[in-house]
């Protein structure tokens, strides 16, 4: 059996399965969906504020199902179908979810897999002049977390630190070792060999949102998230998702944008080094686009 190639491994990071895979898939019709939710709510998480209140479905799959709680709705109840999906958000919320731009878990590790979080009820307007440069530095500032990371899980997720990454053997889904290490090396000068490179959110125009009256630009559905591809790759998603937002922008403009953000947050990434990291994470997973970002 041939193995994936590296753009198959990047693009199906989170494992996508064929349909019927689930042991247990949720009910896909709302009203049933929303009975399995409201019996999450009751189980679980009953002592929320918003318990009493109305129960909208917003999304309902196999996968996974979705609603708000409360009148306005102040949380968000996410019920997952298998334990690897609700397993990685629980993970993705312990390497970044004290970060200031994502939505706070509110209560997690319960018997029903499901996760409850607060609500970003406004969208991004896309029209606002620094509506892009908001979102880089939303981004930014994830990739930043782990540096604040408590004691204990600084110590669980030693293994993903740049240092240990950089003397460990290239992963299988990378075409080019050498190349892949050169990324790594880049990495821990701009961040220290002690960072843990998270990257792959699921970044898209719809997971920008707004907290009422503040407009600093949030991300939500992190359950994506991976300590071990740095955030390369979501750098290079950026372009992508500023041109589905209609606010397209330059490659450079946008590496400039990041490089700057990162700065503030304590990263020594100088244009070149950027460049050259880029390049060579291009070399090592087989991308067929940098969108600019290294011109």
């Amino acid at each position: 059996m041939l193995p994936a190639t590296a753009a198959e491994a990047l693009h199906g990071l989170i494992r996508v399965r064929p349909y019927g895979w689930l042991a247990s898939p949720l009910p896909t019709l709302p009203a049933a969906a929303a009975e399995r939710l409201r019996a999450a709510r009751d189980q679980d998480h009953a002592d929320h504020p918003a318990a009493d209140g109305p129960l909208e479905v917003l999304a309902a799959r196999a996968t996974a199902t979705v609603a708000t709680l409360g009148d306005p709705p102040a949380a968000v109840l996410k019920l997952h179908a298998a334990t690897p999906a609700y397993d990685a958000e629980l993970l993705a919320y312990a390497l970044v979810g004290h970060c200031p731009v994502l939505p706070h878990l509110l209560r997690s590790a319960d018997a029903s897999r499901s996760l409850l979080l607060e609500h970003l009820p406004d969208p991004v307007d896309w029209a606002a002049p620094a509506a892009p440069a908001a979102l880089v530095a939303a981004v930014a500032a994830i990739h930043a977390a782990s540096a604040s990371l408590d004691a204990a899980s600084a110590e669980a997720l030693e293994a993903f630190r740049l240092d240990h990454l950089a003397a460990a053997p290239a992963p299988a889904w990378v075409s080019d070792p050498d190349a892949w290490h050169t990324a790594l090396t880049l990495c821990t000068r701009a961040h220290g060999p002690a960072h843990i490179p998270v990257g792959h959110l699921d970044l898209k125009p719809e997971h920008a949102r707004h907290r009422r009256g503040d407009p600093a630009v949030c991300l939500i559905d992190i359950e994506t998230l991976r300590p071990d591809i740095t955030g390369l790759i979501d750098l290079i998603t950026l372009p992508a998702v500023l041109r589905q937002a209609g606010r397209p922008m330059p490659g450079p403009d946008v590496r400039e944008l990041y490089r700057a953000a990162t700065a503030r947050h304590g990263a020594a990434w100088t244009t070149n080094d950027l460049r050259a990291a880029l390049i060579a994470y291009q070399r090592a997973t087989g991308l067929a686009t940098l969108s600019g970002l290294a011109d």
